[in-house]
């Protein structure tokens, strides 16, 4: 028979696309592996829609860490080693944190306290396969671009256009033009190149009740964007029929834990020309362009 401890029990899921139920999954074996140890089960903590390479960005991590200072568990557990982090900075300083508290930390799946050689090998290997995953992703996304399709969400003026490929697949990234957003971006492009502010702009087209992108009401940041980033209404090139892809490269600052963009190397980019998802003619986006570098220049 083991020692009664007091464990605290962490579950965590990535993003959007994993299944919310997968929390439910992992507390579900938890619980069942700490009534099995005879031990008492003092707490939980989850992360939602979270990221293993997060680490200050996680509450219900850090409220877990916080309680083992208090001297509140004995043992912190977690399904597999990946949901505690797929980072291996972040990995060792968790591990850091409980060693210090006296706290072990014991994974549902190897059934044992998780030893710093083991964390070690364990989060190279996780962080290892979150960058094949990204590299994947990357390229499978710049290979979309190539064929002419978008590799993003839908953006306000397109709908998903639906094809099947000769196996019955879908085509993913096929978009037709909205006729009704499109005439609003025209309508907006031509109202800016006269002179129209985007808060005025966008202060009209909510009194006229025309709806904003994804049903909301237009705000002026809206349709001004971002420039460097090619957000917003006015930089958005495929309104011109161009798709630009990989233009920017996202790192995480390591003291903020924030994605900070960088420009790529122009040779990295992908910039495919689809004349079926023009919108606005090159003579308006070029009084556009101009209008906004006179604006920059004061």
């Amino acid at each position: 028979m083991h020692a009664l401890k007091r464990v605290v029990l962490y579950a965590r899921y990535s993003t959007d696309q994993q299944n919310p139920a997968s929390i439910e999954t992992q507390l579900d074996l938890g619980k069942e592996f700490v009534m099995r140890q005879g031990w008492d089960l003092a707490d939980t903590f989850v992360d939602a829609g979270v990221s293993g390479s997060s680490f200050e960005t996680r509450p219900g991590l850090q409220a877990a860490l916080a309680r083992s200072s208090t001297g509140a568990y004995d043992v912190f557990l977690c399904l597999t080693l990946d949901r505690l982090s797929r980072d291996l900075e972040h990995s060792a300083r968790i591990l850091k944190i409980l060693q210090f508290h006296d706290v072990e930390l014991w994974t549902v799946h190897g059934a044992a306290a998780v030893s710093s050689m083991e964390l070690g090998l364990r989060a190279v290997l996780n962080q290892e396969v979150l960058e094949q995953v990204r590299y994947r992703t990357r390229e499978g996304m710049k290979t979309v671009a190539r064929h002419g399709r978008v590799p993003g969400g839908i953006c306000y003026g397109y709908r998903v256009r639906r094809e099947f490929d000769d196996s019955g697949e879908p085509v993913r990234g096929l978009r037709s033009i909205d006729i009704a957003e499109a005439a609003t971006i025209v309508w907006i492009f031509e109202r800016y190149a006269d002179g129209m502010s985007p808060v005025r702009i966008a202060d009209e087209l909510n009194a006229r009740g025309v709806p904003g992108p994804r049903g909301r009401p237009w705000q002026g940041t809206a349709i001004r964007g971002h420039r460097n980033r090619g957000s917003g209404i006015l930089n958005n090139q495929a309104y011109i029929g161009l798709i630009v892809f990989n233009r920017l490269a996202y790192r995480k600052n390591p003291a903020t834990e924030r994605r900070v963009s960088r420009e790529n190397a122009v040779e990295h980019h992908v910039v495919q020309e689809v004349p079926s998802l023009r919108i606005v003619e090159n003579a308006l986006w070029q009084r556009v362009k101009t209008r906004q570098e006179n604006w920059r220049a004061g």
